[in-house]
């Protein structure tokens, strides 16, 4: 599978359409892997973001250093079966009065004068299950939202959240309902991970993250595929019982501006949390457009 982008195409859905290339088998939840193993095993599916920006290995080496000694293992379930996973969370703040208008630039989306957008999507979790180091996962969860109460209606929020699930050798679902209630604590332990190009100075903190929720979404599917004999797209339901892990906080000081949405794609490894926090809303009109080659 390839992505090809046309105009501003999301970070998030780029990232999981490729991804879902590189995901192993089904499986029923590895998680006997040590920390470091999981994150080598996560390093990899990451380098599936084929067009979309690839770590170095400084930049991966750097980054999963900081989550590893924190790295949490959790149980959520997946309709209604429990699954282990492992997991952590990101948060990206930024000074007040920054506005996405001014940070990042993008010549064919001209921002409309006197408009000033909070960047959304301040804070992401991600979970997954993995057998080998030497292997890509097998399942993963991606979440990004906002401290508070986040909502994944497309319907209902003007910057919903967003929830990818991938599985198998081409699955993937997208979020379409569901909520997600997420509180975040800074420790007094410091972390050291490269800055995202649009920061210019910043902090970075371990924080805990207390989580739960409920989310549904629907399976992507292509003319290769076949609705099932109800004539109705697959769903499943992820639930997030009440739980805390931990993750990294990268509280941004000072910004500066960057040309293009694809020219801070490679962010995850850099500064973590931008690869799932730095997104516009999926589907905007006149944004954004996927195409997807096998």
């Amino acid at each position: 599978m390839r992505l090809t982008n046309v105009g501003k195409a999301p970070v998030l859905l780029a990232f999981a359409i490729v991804f879902v290339s590189g995901c192993g088998s089904d499986s029923t939840g590895p998680t006997s892997l040590d920390a470091t193993s999981a994150l080598q095993s996560l390093a990899l599916g990451l380098n599936q973001l084929n067009g979309v920006g690839t770590p170095t290995t400084s930049e991966a080496d750097a980054a999963f250093a900081a989550i590893a000694p924190v790295l949490d293992q959790v149980n959520v379930t997946i309709d209604g079966a429990s699954q282990g996973m492992y997991a952590f969370g990101l948060r990206e703040s930024f000074p007040d009065g920054t506005c996405e208008e001014t940070l990042f630039i993008d010549p064919l989306f001209p921002p409309e004068p006197g408009v000033c957008t909070p960047p959304p999507l301040g804070l992401a979790v991600i979970l997954w299950q993995s057998h080998s180091a030497s292997e890509r996962p097998d399942r993963m969860i991606l979440l990004a939202g906002d401290v508070g109460t986040s909502n994944f209606d497309f319907t209902q929020a003007d910057f919903p959240a967003v929830a990818i699930y991938l599985t198998g050798q081409d699955r993937i679902w997208a979020s379409t309902s569901g909520t997600l209630t997420s509180q975040v604590a800074s420790t007094n332990q410091s972390c050291d991970i490269p800055l995202p190009p649009y920061a210019k100075s910043g902090t970075c903190s371990i924080a805990t993250f207390n989580e739960q929720g409920s989310v549904m979404l629907s399976e992507f599917v292509s003319p290769a595929q076949t609705f099932d004999n109800t004539n109705r797209v697959n769903t499943v339901t992820i639930g997030i019982p009440s739980m805390t892990l931990h993750g990294v906080w990268l509280a941004i000081t000072e910004v500066q501006p960057v040309q293009s949405p694809w020219d801070y794609s490679r962010s995850f490894t850099r500064g973590l949390s931008p690869l799932l926090v730095r997104v516009p809303p999926l589907f905007a009109p006149g944004k954004s457009r996927i195409s997807i080659q096998r």
